[in-house]
């Protein structure tokens, strides 16, 4: 686990639930040499379609998909890991894909009700990007970058709570909240560690 036997929280969900499901399935896939990519391409293929899902009003099955997607996220990484392919190709298509489940799934929300939706769903998607970015720049600069409130899990957390509980405008203003609480966060955290630096 990380941080040894201690679960951060901003990484709850993928500690708790997804790799009890992705490290089997890992162990199961290295068995028959399965390049990792492939896991990562049905992991961006699942979580596209999870956003469809939602578009089509199948709101409850769109978050089984929203799990199995995430799983499939987890298991790419547990898979190189296991069977040494480890690559930087590999990292990059993960963070890319990444982004575009997140889209995918936030425009399935503002699908629901456009009209009424569009701006929080666009403030979202930005801050979402703002969290990848954010933490993208400060590591090209040799910064280590992961603090701040808004990961990834805790969004995608939040994205099936609101599915689940039908909250989907409040759904996209937390996100997008969050999202730039986060990217705030960041900015402020690399700019200080960089000033150290220089």
């Amino acid at each position: 686990m990380l941080g040894g036997d201690i679960i951060k929280w901003d990484y709850f969900l993928t500690e708790l639930v997804y790799r009890r499901f992705s490290r089997p399935l890992a162990r199961f896939l290295s068995r028959f040499d399965v390049n990792p990519n492939i896991i990562t391409i049905a992991s961006l293929i699942t979580g596209i379609y999870a956003g469809y899902l939602i578009y089509a009003g199948r709101i409850y099955w769109s978050i089984v998909v929203i799990l199995i997607s995430q799983i499939l996220d987890c298991t790419d990484g547990d898979l190189a890991r296991i069977s040494g392919k480890i690559t930087e190709l590999g990292g990059y298509l993960d963070r890319i894909f990444d982004r575009f489940v997140d889209s995918a799934l936030i425009m399935g929300i503002v699908s629901i009700n456009p009209s009424s939706y569009w701006l929080a769903g666009f403030l979202a998607i930005i801050g979402s990007f703002g969290v990848s970015i954010s933490r993208a720049m400060a590591e090209a600069y040799g910064v280590e970058c992961k603090v701040g409130i808004g990961s990834r899990d805790t969004r995608i957390a939040i994205v099936m709570l609101g599915l689940l509980f039908r909250q989907y405008y409040a759904t996209l203003i937390l996100i997008a909240i969050l999202g730039f609480l986060t990217t705030f966060h960041r900015i402020a955290h690399s700019v200080k560690k960089l000033a150290d630096k220089d």
